[in-house]
């Protein structure tokens, strides 16, 4: 019996929220990630941001978990691939992570310049 396409397509999606489950409960990394973004919610929601800006928090929020959730697997894979120590594996991790760093470094800039002038007007 052949599965039809929306079947395959239901079995693909539950191997993607399980990518998604494992890594959020494996990566210390990602948690402290997630438990930042809440917190830009939260105050983005208390500063009454408009829609647009709501579309960039949520935009590179999306981008530094999935950046996040990118080096992870390049990680693991590495260590599959080379479980002893190789300065090629290195850099190549050294690498995926440094994308990381690019696009949270990227988010405090957007969130300073959404968050600074409300913040300003708040307490001046």
């Amino acid at each position: 019996m052949s599965m039809d396409y929306k079947g395959r397509k239901l079995i693909g999606l539950r191997h993607a929220l399980r990518g998604i489950q494992q890594v959020f409960r494996k990566e210390r990394n990602l948690k402290i990630h997630l438990i930042i973004s809440v917190v830009v919610i939260f105050f983005a929601a208390f500063l009454d941001v408009s829609l647009m800006e709501w579309a960039v928090l949520f935009g590179i929020i999306a981008l530094v978990i999935s950046l996040e959730m990118i080096n992870s697997s390049i990680e693991r894979v590495m260590d599959y691939l080379a479980p002893e120590w190789h300065a090629s594996a290195g850099e190549i991790k050294d690498i995926a992570a440094g994308a990381v760093l690019v696009a949270a470094i990227s988010s405090i800039i957007i969130g300073c310049i959404i968050f600074l002038p409300k913040l300003m007007d708040i307490m001046f």
